[in-house]
C-alpha cells in the first residue's frame, strides 16, 4: 500500500513537471499580450497629447501674432486720425512744407509705414512724404478712395495689398475719410503699410523647417507670409479650407490639413482680427510635432521586442530542463529531480530579475540621453504598474537649438505694455517699475515675451473682479542660491492682488496639464515658462497665500551691464 502511494506521488509530480512549460508558455503569452496592450494604449495617449500640445502651440502663436498685427494697424490708424484732424482744421496749401515735415516725422517713428499721403476730393495727391517725387496721377479708381467717398459711415478702410504706382512696391492701404465742416467728402488720408513688416515681425518666431505663417485679407487675398512668397501677394487662392469651411463656423480655431507648400500634414491655428478685415493662419509641421512621440514609439517597440525575446528564451530554457529531468523513477533519481526543479525555479526567478534589471538600466540610460524625461518616466511606469501611467506623458520643446539675442529686459517689458494691457483687461490696473537699467540677458526675445505674458494672463485670471498687477525689474547680486551660481542677475517680479494659491496648489503649479483654472486652462503656460527660464540658465520662484495675492520671480543671468 505504501509503495502504491509512493508511485502515485511520483506520477503526480512528473505530470506537474511535464505541464510546467505549457503553463509557463500560457503565462508568457498573457504577459506579452498585456504588455503589448498597455504599450499600444500608452502610445495612443502619448500621440494624442503631442497633437493636442501642437494645437495649443499653434493657437498661442496665432493669438500672439494677432495682437502684434492689431497693434501695428492701430498705430497707423492713430497717425491717420492726427492727419485727418489737421487737414480738417486748417486750410492747407498744396504740398504744405510744415505739414509734410510733420508727416515725415510720423513716418520715421512708424517703421512699418512706408509713406503717408493725403488725397483731395478730385483723386489727386495733395500732400505726400515722397515729395517732390509725388506722382501726378489720379487715384480715384483705387478701392480705398471710392469706398470712403461713397460711405460716410465707414470710419477706417483696410484694403487688400496693392502695388504702388510711384515706387512699384506692394503695400496695404489703411485710410480714413476727410470731411468739410458740413460733413461733405473732402478727400482721404492714407498710410501705406509695408507688407514686408509681416516678414520682419513674424520672422522672429524661430519657426522650424516646414512651419509657415500667412496673413490674409478677409476676402481671401494673400497679404504676406513666412516663408516669403512675394509672387503670390495680392492673389486669392481658390478652394481653401480656411475660408470655405473653418472661418464660416468660427472666427478662431485649429484644424489639420496637408500644407500645399510642403505637401506634408500640418496643424493649423487661425484667428480673424475682429476690428480689422485680416486673418492670420499658423501652420506647424505635424511630423515635427510628433518627433518625440516617434522616439517613444521606437523605445516601446524595442522594449517589447526585448521582453518577448527574453520570455521566449526562458520558455526554451524550461523545455530544455524538462528533458533533463525525465529520469528513472527511483527514489534517489526522484530526489535529484526535485532538487533540479528547485534549482530551475530559482534560476528562472534569477534570470527574470536580471531581465527586469537590464530593462530598468536601459530606461535609466534613455533618461540620461533622451530629450523627454516625462515620456521616459511613463515607459518605466508602464513596466511597473501598467495603464496608470497614461496621465504622466507629455511631449515638450522641439529639440531644436533656440536662437538667442542680447536684450534689455527693461526695454522688452516696456514694449510689451500695450499688449499686456490688452491681455489683462480694463478691470486690472497694470503697474510697471523698471529698474534693471542697461543690464542685458541672452535669451530668446519671443520666449521672454511669452513668459511675461503668461504671468500677466495668470495674474489677471486670478483677479476676476479687478485688482492690481505690478511688474518690476531689478539688477541683483546673488551670492547664495540653491540652484543658481553666484553672480549678477536680472529679477523680473510679477505681483498681483488676486485670490492667491494654497501650498498644495503651488507644489504642482509647474507640472504639465496641471491648471488652476479647471477646464478653461491648458496647464501649459507656467510649465513652458519654467522650461524657458531653466534653459536660459535662470530660475523661477513662487510665493502665495490664500486671499493675499501671488508673487512670481524670474531670475536670468546678466551677460552685459553698462554702468550709468
Amino acid at each position: 500500500m505504501l509503495r502504491r502511494s509512493t508511485y502515485l506521488g511520483k506520477d503526480h509530480l512528473e505530470r506537474w513537471l511535464a505541464t510546467m512549460p505549457s503553463r509557463f508558455g500560457l503565462g508568457a503569452a498573457i504577459f506579452i499580450g498585456t504588455i503589448s496592450f498597455v504599450s499600444i494604449f500608452v502610445l495612443l495617449q502619448a500621440r494624442s497629447a503631442a497633437v493636442k500640445e501642437a494645437e495649443v502651440e499653434a493657437a498661442n502663436i496665432t493669438e500672439l501674432l494677432g495682437q502684434q498685427t492689431r497693434a501695428v494697424l492701430q498705430s497707423a490708424d492713430v497717425a491717420l486720425q492726427s492727419m485727418k484732424t489737421w487737414v480738417e482744421r486748417d486750410a492747407l496749401e498744396q504740398d504744405d512744407d510744415e505739414f509734410r515735415q510733420y508727416l515725415r516725422t510720423i513716418t520715421e517713428n512708424l517703421e512699418v509705414v512706408r509713406a503717408l499721403f493725403v488725397i483731395g476730393r478730385d483723386g489727386f495727391i495733395t500732400h505726400d512724404t515722397d515729395y517732390p517725387e509725388t506722382p501726378r496721377i489720379s487715384l480715384s479708381d483705387r478701392r480705398y478712395f471710392s469706398a470712403l467717398q461713397a460711405d460716410a459711415d465707414l470710419e477706417v478702410f483696410v484694403g487688400r495689398p496693392i502695388e504702388s504706382r510711384s515706387v512699384f512696391t506692394w503695400f496695404i492701404p489703411v485710410a480714413r475719410r476727410v470731411e468739410t465742416p458740413v460733413g461733405a467728402f473732402a478727400g482721404i488720408v492714407v498710410a501705406a503699410v509695408e507688407t514686408d513688416f509681416i516678414e520682419r515681425t513674424y520672422g522672429r518666431l524661430q519657426l522650424k523647417e516646414n512651419d509657415a505663417v500667412a496673413l490674409f485679407h478677409a476676402d481671401g487675398t494673400l497679404v504676406a507670409s513666412i516663408p516669403p512668397l512675394p509672387d503670390l501677394y495680392g492673389a486669392r487662392p481658390e478652394h481653401t479650407a480656411l475660408f470655405e469651411t473653418h472661418l464660416p463656423r468660427a472666427t478662431k480655431g485649429t484644424y489639420e490639413i496637408e500644407n500645399p507648400l510642403t505637401e506634408r500634414p500640418a496643424i493649423v491655428g487661425y484667428t480673424h482680427l475682429n476690428d480689422f478685415p485680416l486673418v492670420i493662419a499658423v501652420g506647424l509641421d505635424k511630423r515635427a510635432a510628433l518627433a518625440s512621440w516617434r522616439h517613444l514609439l521606437w523605445t516601446v517597440v524595442l522594449a517589447n521586442v526585448f521582453l518577448t525575446a527574453m520570455v521566449l528564451l526562458l520558455h526554451l530554457t524550461l523545455l530544455q530542463r524538462r528533458l533533463e529531468q525525465q529520469v528513472a523513477r527511483q527514489k534517489a533519481i526522484m530526489q535529484e529531480k526535485m532538487e533540479s526543479v528547485g534549482y530551475m525555479t530559482s534560476g528562472v526567478a534569477h534570470d527574470f530579475r536580471n531581465i527586469l534589471t537590464a530593462i530598468g538600466a536601459g530606461l535609466r540610460m534613455l533618461r540620461k540621453k533622451g530629450p523627454d524625461e516625462t515620456l521616459i518616466l511613463g515607459i518605466e511606469e508602464a513596466m511597473r504598474r501598467g495603464v496608470d501611467l497614461s496621465n504622466d506623458l507629455l511631449r515638450f520643446a522641439k529639440n531644436k537649438e533656440i536662437h538667442k539675442d542680447l536684450i534689455a529686459p527693461d526695454r522688452q517689458v516696456a514694449e510689451l505694455k500695450r499688449l499686456l494691457l490688452q491681455l489683462i483687461g480694463p478691470e486690472v490696473r497694470l503697474m510697471l517699475d523698471l529698474g534693471a537699467g542697461q543690464a542685458k540677458v541672452e535669451v530668446s526675445p519671443a520666449f521672454l515675451d511669452s513668459a511675461i505674458m503668461n504671468l500677466a494672463v495668470n495674474a489677471s485670471q486670478a483677479m476676476p473682479d479687478g485688482g492690481e498687477l505690478s511688474i518690476s525689474t531689478r539688477a541683483v547680486d546673488i551670492s547664495s542660491h540653491v540652484r543658481l551660481s553666484p553672480g549678477r542677475y536680472v529679477s523680473i517680479v510679477s505681483e498681483d492682488t488676486g485670490h492667491g494659491m494654497s501650498v498644495e496648489t503651488q507644489k504642482t503649479l509647474f507640472q504639465p496639464f496641471e491648471s488652476t483654472k479647471g477646464a478653461q486652462g491648458t496647464g501649459l503656460g507656467l510649465h513652458q515658462t519654467r522650461k524657458f527660464v531653466l534653459e536660459s540658465g535662470g530660475d523661477i520662484e513662487v510665493s502665495s497665500e490664500i486671499d493675499q495675492g501671488t508673487r512670481i520671480e524670474i531670475l536670468l543671468p546678466i551677460v552685459m551691464e553698462r554702468m550709468t
